[in-house]
């Protein structure tokens, strides 16, 4: 085994962000290293083949090959599982691994078991019961190279992670607004990290308050009428309640022109959900059902099948009835009123208590 440490690292991490956090920190210091080093980028599409092996053809000519004008690669792989092709391309990089390489490979977040093996020799001869995804991870530590396990702040750590991002861009934020930050984001880094940059673009300085999120998620199209039921139908109802929230404070129209919409949507998954508890319908008839209730979506077709098997049938009965309740009052422009209902009904779903508080 070699105690030098080689510029090759297998970053894994079930946060994009943090990846790429890393990963550019990894490429200036390739730079550097290497300055006149060609870049270049492999995915797991240019390793496919027609059955059998994976096609490692054009990243061996590049890891072999000095080229006529020099032979300093930086090469980034990327891979959206850690699969056998993925493990392939691993050996292919330790077998003909060279001075002027430096080499970054991402992955999902990968087991501590991952971490745990040893480091091994590149084996004379392929042994076929080895597991390959684990010699190949031994081998890159067998010549020096890392794994990074990234690990994504927990709930209690993300309000300071912000904190932190903030500070970098030029901002502050108090631990409660960068709570609320937290909670309008679902707590993906990667929409949190977007919000700071846009930001950023709009020459925001100093503290961010309240205010500044409500006007930027007001104007947020991913927080659109479109979500709000496949929110509610997954038992995400903070989520729920923010898009609500949104939506209805949008300067485009307001309640009177989303509550039509909303109302309209989750309609029809409902009826769609008490059709499926209704008869037990093989996979492709329910999906013949959802489409032709206009649910197209991956996401709203698996909250509503998810909830035709496990709503309980109190909150079920109690959602239409308030819906029922929140179109009369939508007909007779008590907007407000309407809106309060389904905020009753989004709290619901997570606290059954709610439910004394809808329409009678």
């Amino acid at each position: 085994m070699t105690d030098q440490r080689a510029p090759l690292y297998i970053l894994s991490s079930e946060e994009p962000l943090l990846k790429q956090d890393r990963s550019s920190q990894l490429l200036q210091t390739a730079r550097t290293q290497l300055p006149h080093a060609s870049y270049l980028i492999f995915t797991e599409a240019d390793f496919k083949s027609a059955g059998g092996p994976a096609n490692l053809a054009r990243l061996e000519n590049e890891l072999r090959d000095p080229g006529l004008f020099g032979g300093d690669r930086i090469i980034k792989l990327y891979f959206k599982e850690y699969d056998n092709t993925a493990a392939q391309a691993l050996m292919a990089v330790v077998r003909y691994f060279r001075p002027g390489m430096f080499v970054i490979v991402d992955v999902p977040r990968l087991t501590t078991a991952f971490a745990k093996l040893p480091a091994a020799k590149i084996p004379a001869q392929p042994n076929k019961r080895a597991d390959l995804k684990k010699t190949a991870i031994s081998c890159v530590k067998g010549i020096g190279g890392s794994l990074e396990i990234i690990y994504p702040p927990n709930p209690q750590e993300l309000p300071q992670f912000i904190a932190r991002r903030c500070q970098a861009y030029g901002f502050t934020i108090d631990p409660r607004t960068a709570a609320l930050l937290a909670s309008l984001n679902e707590g993906n880094l990667t929409a949190i990290d977007q919000a700071l940059q846009l930001m950023v673009l709009n020459a925001k300085q100093g503290a961010i308050t309240p205010d500044d999120l409500n006007t930027y998620f007001s104007d947020d199209s991913r927080f659109s009428v479109f979500t709000f039921a496949e929110a509610l139908l997954s038992g995400q109802g903070v989520r729920a309640l923010n898009i609500l929230n949104a939506v209805t404070q949008a300067e485009s129209g307001g309640a009177a022109a989303a509550l039509p919409i909303l109302i309209s949507r989750l309609d029809s998954c409902l009826n769609v959900i008490v059709k499926l508890r209704g008869a037990r319908l093989p996979p492709q008839q329910q999906t013949a059902l959802l489409l032709s209730s206009g649910i197209v979506t991956p996401a709203l077709k698996q909250a509503c099948l998810q909830a035709a098997h496990n709503m309980p049938p109190q909150l079920l009965n109690f959602l239409i009835a308030n819906l029922k309740e929140c179109a009369l009052l939508h007909s007779h422009f008590a907007f407000d009123e309407a809106s309060a209902l389904l905020q009753t009904m989004a709290v619901a779903v997570n606290n059954f208590g709610a439910m004394a508080y809808g329409a009678a």
